[in-house]
Parts: C-alpha cells; structure tokens; sequence
C-alpha cells in the first residue's frame, strides 16, 4: 500500500484515541519519541538525525546491526550501508517507492503516519486492561465500559487535528506532484523539494504541540504547515481544492453583485423583476454557506454551494425584465460592426459589376436604425436601443442576401440546370462502359453532394454561392467518365458521332469477372435513375421558387425608400 493511501485511509481520529488521555511519560525512547529531519538522510550523511531515525528502526525491527555500530544501544550518526539496507526493508513495508534506501521527504512522511501509529498501539494497551466499575451507591454514575473512552475533546482539540491530517494529504500531494516536475524541471523540483521539507518541519512541531496538549498551538503550526504545502503543491504545477473553491467563491460572488444591481435598477424603473429577489436572497445563503465551508477547508462542500448559488443567479438574472446599460451598448456596437463589414462585401460587389442597388437599399435602412438606437442609449432608453438594433441586424441580412439582384439568380438557377445535364450525360456513358466503375462511382457520389449542396445555396438565396458549387459538380461528372472509360468525356452532341469508335475495345478481357461487374454497373444504373428523378424535382422546385421570390420582390420594392 502506498504512502498517499495509507494518508487517505487514516483516520485523525485515532491520534485522538491515541493521545486523549496522555498521561504516560514518553520519555526519549525511539519507541514513542520525535526525530528532526532537516534534510534527505542518505550514503555519506552525518548528522544527529541519523542516530535518531538508527533508534527508530532498531524498536520498529528494522535492526541496523545485529552487534557493534549501528546495533541497539550502540547507534551512530553516520548513514552507511547498513543504514540504508535496513530503511529499504523499512520503506517496502510501508509502501514508500521508489525503497532505494534514501530516507527523503516521502519517506520522512511516511515516518510520521507510524509515529502516530506507534502512540495508537500505546494507547489500546493501556484501554486494554480498563475494568468495569460497579458503584454501589443508589444513584449510580454513568457507567464505564472496558475498551471505550468516555474523554470529550474540546473545539479546539479538534481543529488541531483536522488540521494536522489536512497539512499531511497536501504533503503527500506535493510528493506525488513533484514526481512529475522532477523529469520536466529537475532544478525547480529540487528547490520545491526543499519548500516541503521545510512543510515537514513545521508539521513536526504541530505534532510535539500536539503530544503537549497545546492543541492552540498545534493548530496555528499545522496551518502553516498546510499552507507551505499548499504553496509547494501549486508551485509544482497541481491546482489545490482551496484554489479551485477560492476562485469558484470568487466568481460567483462578482456574479451576485452584478444581479443584485441590475435587480436594484429594475427596482428603480419600475420594471418586472419576478421572483429575482426571492432568488437572490437564497443564493446569498448558499454563498454564506459555501464560505463558511471554505473557512473550515471542506473546499468539495464550498464549491458545490457556490455553485448551487450560480445557478439561483442566472434564474434571477432571467427574471428581471430590464436590459442593462453595458448590455445594450455592447450589442448596438456590435451590429455596427456588422455594418460596415456588409458594406465592404457591397462594395466588393460593385466593383465586380454586379447589381447592388436593392443591397445598398437595405443598407441605408440599416444604418437608419442605427442612429436611432445611438440616440436612444443616449437618452438611457436601453429597450428602444436593443430592439432598434436587432431592426439594424434584420436589414443588413437582407442587404447581404440582395448582393447581385435577380441576374444571380438566373445564372445559378442555369448553372444547376447545365450541372445536372452533364451529370445525366456522364451517367450514359457509364452505363455503356466496360470497366468496373469504382473510381466513377466516387466521382458521381461527390457530384451528388455538391449538387444538393448548390439546391441549398439557391434556397437560402445565395447565388453565387449555388452556382459556383453547380460548376464543380459539373466539373466532377466529367470526371467520372473519364475516371471509368480513361477517354475524355464528350458532351451530348458529340455523342452519336464518336459511338462506333469508342465502343468495346477493352470488352474481350478475360481477367474481369462479368457477374461481378454486372452487379457493380446495375448498382450504379440504380442510382442514376434515383438521381434524375432528383433532378426533375430539382426543376420543379426552382420554377416554383422563382415565382415566389419574383412575386416577393415586387411586393416589397413599393415600400423601399
């Protein structure tokens, strides 16, 4: 079991089991004492802490030596082979990897998980031999239970324990982050590395405080503690649950703050505000919430309030029927904008020599409405703007789709017309070829879609863009042929002339197998009848169409200034 799930599994509960009641002296033993580790202990090292962490695994049986130097009673300061055999063995029982035998920060970790564990054993040993006490008064106490503890923690013993188990996860999560940085930033990881370290040490001394009762102090320490860790952790490129919750808060509070004005303003001009202020009344207690959770560093529970609370918001913000000052400004300018990109696709056109007097119609309508909603937001008539503005973005539409008048529309409407005839003609000649038509067969399905593609351009009155897509797929059916017959393709005209001189001259290939180019020609006959049936539709479509747009433009030319 690794270090960071045997953090995630512990509980501080125990630490308060354990301690609750510490009236045993601990003494100095390595059993129960606290070793200082101020840097990674390994080959070479010499140092008092090296003796400690000797003690320390010679009581965890972890012997250093059997006799001599290293042995119990007999440890040194100096980190040789010997110690670095016995922390191997200590780190694969306690699951830190990599067990190389370096007793750094992870393993330094892992030492303080067993500290506690060690103080855990103590204290059910001494639960252990607790009796059942029998009064014999008449109105007994409440009675005592072998193996229960009747302690009540204070507040503030509490706190110092959340905090401490708090500081020990980001600890790990440190560890586990650097992991990472060290092979993309070795230089950076080493000086993190040192920052934990120093995390550690302050965590240390929330322990001691701990162990003395000072619970005040061990919280502060603790604090400190989690807050170095939390540093490293981001610092190594992690994203800590206080940051996620701290910027959710954030954001979410802005949020309110821009409701609550504009439900103030709404107030003020007496428009609609639903149930905007039940809505932010309730989401204003879920922020108090959520912060409450945050001090308290239950981050999950913070930032699912917070969130709760956006939503209540957006709800208000939809309730209130009023239409801030920034919003409509930011939409006028836009349209503007829109304006003046349609005038240079007018001008663009004009230049080309297309017909643009309907476009420049629309255009002036437009910029009309423009001016208007200009004059309404400075009259703070934010409703009269937006619905000015959104008459504005009508018209340059109409503007865009009038680029070219009804010369456009002709010529689309002939260029679908000729593409369809020479996709009708490149399927006769396919059909008397010889060859399999497999190229052929992409060909014409690419046709197809194009032609289908330049049937919605016409639709939507884009014409240009419907007869530049009929000319492709024009392009495309000739392909085909020429895919399939190796011969460039010949329209219908030329057609009856050529007939004898094309005709059959791969035909007597013995290597092709005629069920299967049967088969392959009747799918393709197939879909070519489906096509023309598509294509008479197509005609059909298009004069109806063009009797509407006439009849729609004559409508409304009366009534254009």
């Amino acid at each position: 079991m690794n270090v960071s799930l045997k953090i995630q599994q512990f509980s501080l509960g125990a630490i308060a089991i354990a301690l609750a009641l510490i009236a045993v002296p601990f003494g100095a033993s390595a059993q129960t004492g606290q070793c200082s580790f101020g840097q990674t202990l390994d080959m070479g090292v010499i140092d008092e802490s090296v003796r400690c962490l000797q003690e320390y695994l010679n009581e965890r049986g972890f012997t250093v030596a059997e006799e001599g130097p290293g042995s119990k009673g007999n440890e040194t300061n100096k980190y040789g082979l010997l110690t670095e055999a016995a922390v191997k063995k200590w780190q694969e029982a306690k699951g830190v990897s990599p067990a190389s035998g370096v007793f750094g920060p992870k393993s330094q970790a892992a030492y303080l998980i067993d500290l506690v564990a060690v103080l855990k054993e103590q204290k059910a040993e001494q639960l252990a031999v607790a009796t059942v006490v029998t009064p014999t008064s008449v109105t007994p106490p409440a009675p005592q239970v072998a193996g229960v503890s009747t302690y009540a923690k204070s507040q503030t013993q509490k706190d110092s324990e959340k905090g401490i188990s708090d500081a020990m996860s980001m600890i790990i999560d440190a560890f586990e982050e650097l992991d990472d940085l060290r092979e993309d930033d070795p230089d950076e990881a080493t000086d993190i590395d040192a920052d934990v370290r120093d995390a550690i040490e302050t965590l240390f001394d929330a322990l001691q405080q701990y162990f003395d009762e000072d619970y005040a102090s061990a919280e502060e320490s603790a604090l400190d503690a989690l807050a170095d860790a939390t540093d490293s952790f981001e610092d190594a490129g992690g994203e800590s649950d206080a940051s996620k919750a701290e910027d959710t808060l954030d954001d979410v509070e802005d949020l309110y703050d821009d409701v609550l004005d504009l439900f103030e303003e709404a107030e003020d001009d007496g428009a609609d505000t639903g149930d905007a202020e039940d809505l932010l009344d309730d989401a204003r207690d879920l922020l108090d919430d959520a912060q409450d959770a945050f001090d308290n560093r239950v981050y999950r529970q913070a930032i699912s309030d917070a969130l709760d609370a956006e939503e209540l918001l957006e709800d208000a913000e939809d309730e209130i029927d009023l239409i801030s000052d920034k919003d409509a400004e930011s939409y006028v300018e836009d349209v503007w904008d829109d304006l003046a990109e349609a005038e240079d696709e007018i001008d663009e056109a004009e230049d080309d020599g297309e017909d643009v007097d309907d476009a420049w119609g629309y255009f002036d309508d437009a910029e009309r409405k423009l001016k208007k909603a200009d004059i309404a937001i400075d009259d703070e008539d934010y409703a009269d703007a937006v619905e000015y503005a959104k008459d504005a973005e009508d018209l340059i539409e109409e503007a865009l789709d009038a680029i070219g008048g009804v010369d456009d529309e002709a010529d689309a409407e002939e260029a679908i017309d000729d593409a369809w005839d020479e996709y009708k003609d490149a399927r006769d000649e396919i059909r008397d070829a010889e060859d399999d038509g497999d190229d052929a067969w992409d060909y014409l399905d690419e046709a197809k879609d194009l032609l289908n593609d330049a049937e919605d351009a016409f639709d939507d009155e884009d014409y240009d863009e419907a007869e530049e897509l009929a000319d492709e797929a024009e392009d495309i059916a000739e392909d085909a042929y020429e895919a399939l017959t190796g011969d460039e393709f010949e329209d219908a005209s030329d057609e009856d002339e050529d007939e004898d001189e094309d005709e059959d001259e791969d035909g007597d290939d013995d290597d092709d197998d005629p069920s299967s180019k049967f088969d392959r020609l009747s799918k393709l006959r197939d879909t070519l009848k489906a096509l023309l049936a598509q294509v008479e539709q197509l005609k059909q479509r298009v004069a109806a169409l063009r009797g509407v747009i006439h009849t729609l433009r004559a409508d409304l030319r009366p009534g254009m200034t």
